[in-house]
C-alpha cells in the first residue's frame, strides 16, 4: 500500500487496510469461490480508501488466494486474524 493514499481515516492508512485484507482473507478462508479483489476493493472503499493501484490489489488478491499472510500495517483488533 503506497503511503500517499492519504483520508481522514482516523488511522495510518496502512493500517487501515489490513483490517480490510483481513476481513477479506478470513471471509475467503470460508467462501474460497468469492472474487477476492472485488470484496478487497469494496472493503477499502468501506473504510475509506478509495483509490487504489490496480497492481497492488491483484498482487494482495493472489497473496490472499496463496494463503500467504499479507501485512501492511498493523490491524486494531476487530477483525480476528485468519
Amino acid at each position: 500500500m503506497n503511503a500517499e493514499y492519504e483520508a481522514g481515516l482516523g488511522a495510518p492508512v496502512q493500517d487501515v487496510a489490513q483490517e480490510a485484507i483481513d476481513a477479506v482473507a478470513a471471509l475467503y478462508a470460508n467462501e474460497a469461490g468469492i472474487d477476492v479483489e472485488e470484496h478487497l476493493r469494496t472493503q477499502l472503499a468501506s473504510r475509506g480508501i478509495t483509490t487504489v493501484d490496480p497492481s497492488w490489489l491483484s498482487e494482495v488478491g493472489h497473496q490472499i488466494r496463496s494463503g500467504h499472510p499479507v501485512r501492511v500495517g498493523t490491524p486494531d483488533g476487530s477483525i480476528d486474524q485468519p
